[in-house]
């Protein structure tokens, strides 16, 4: 493995501000610290052309990271307006609500051992498990990877005609808020950069003209004024059990329906994880 990479990555887990403050998560549910060691080893799984070594793009990626996880957290506070999905099955407890054209859901599971911690984290982060042909949490196509705990997810069908397709690019990204809180920031909040991303792209502009979370209103109000597509996943250790909270949050705008498709399926792969880890 190139050496420059292994500098990229250290560098960036030694960022301060954001990555002392949120770490990545780590592979085992110990301290959450990645060692040199892993770090060399995971990258050795990645195209060379997929590596950005840009550490200030990879700054501005970590606070649009933040950015959500922070949203998401708030936006799990609390049950508040929230009503049983109206489906009627018991064996699915999904809840929703509407705030204007914001359609939010809303789905937790426990899983009765705190053991599991780990197993689960890594479960849902699967977006380079090769060998993970069902139940996947993390869709697309990887476009980008900063560390392996921060990468840009590709997907395809946003707004197709006969002579073009445009490609959702979104931040995927696996945080530890700390010794027992995860957030899994899922690739749905959009960055305003439509193509494909190749070795030479810069993503700072894009990710700078892409808008802002707002912190200093509320969680909802701050969800309107985004205009964006969010979900994620807050996983917790509990004493004696691991408590798995999936937020997703879309637009009754362009793609609504595949997305709520798309929410649908994560609703079920959930509950299948709930039952089979």
């Amino acid at each position: 493995m190139n050496k420059r990479y292994i500098t990229i990555a250290l560098t960036l887990l030694s960022l301060t501000g954001y990555m002392q403050n949120v770490a990545f998560a780590s592979e085992t549910a110990s301290d959450g610290a990645a060692g040199p060691a892993n770090q060399t080893y995971v990258f050795d799984e990645y195209d060379d052309d997929v590596i950005c070594e840009n550490l200030e793009e990879a700054s501005v990626a970590m606070d649009h990271a933040k950015e959500s996880s922070t949203l998401l957290l708030k936006l799990a506070e609390n049950m508040d307006g929230y009503s049983l999905d109206s489906s009627g099955n018991e064996n699915r407890p999904i809840y929703s609500k509407k705030i204007g054209i914001i359609d939010i859901g809303r789905i937790q599971v426990t899983i009765p051992s705190a053991s599991k911690y780990a197993d689960v984290i890594n479960t849902i982060w699967d977006y380079n498990d090769k060998q993970k042909l069902d139940d996947i949490f993390i869709i697309g196509y990887l476009a980008r990877v900063y560390t392996p705990f921060l990468v840009i997810m590709e997907h395809g069908n946003i707004h197709q005609t006969a002579r073009t397709l445009r490609k959702r690019c979104a931040v995927a990204a696996k945080i530890k808020v700390s010794n027992d809180t995860t957030v899994i920031v899922c690739p749905t909040r959009t960055i305003n950069f439509f193509g494909s991303i190749v070795k030479k792209t810069n993503m700072i502009e894009f990710f700078e003209v892409t808008r802002r979370i707002k912190t200093d209103i509320n969680a909802e109000e701050a969800l309107v004024k985004l205009c964006s597509n969010i979900a994620g996943y807050i996983i917790k250790h509990r004493d004696d059990s691991v408590e798995v909270t999936y937020i997703n949050a879309i637009g009754e705008f362009r793609n609504y329906n595949n997305n709520k498709r798309d929410r649908d399926i994560a609703y079920t792969n959930i509950l299948n994880l709930a039952k089979n880890i």
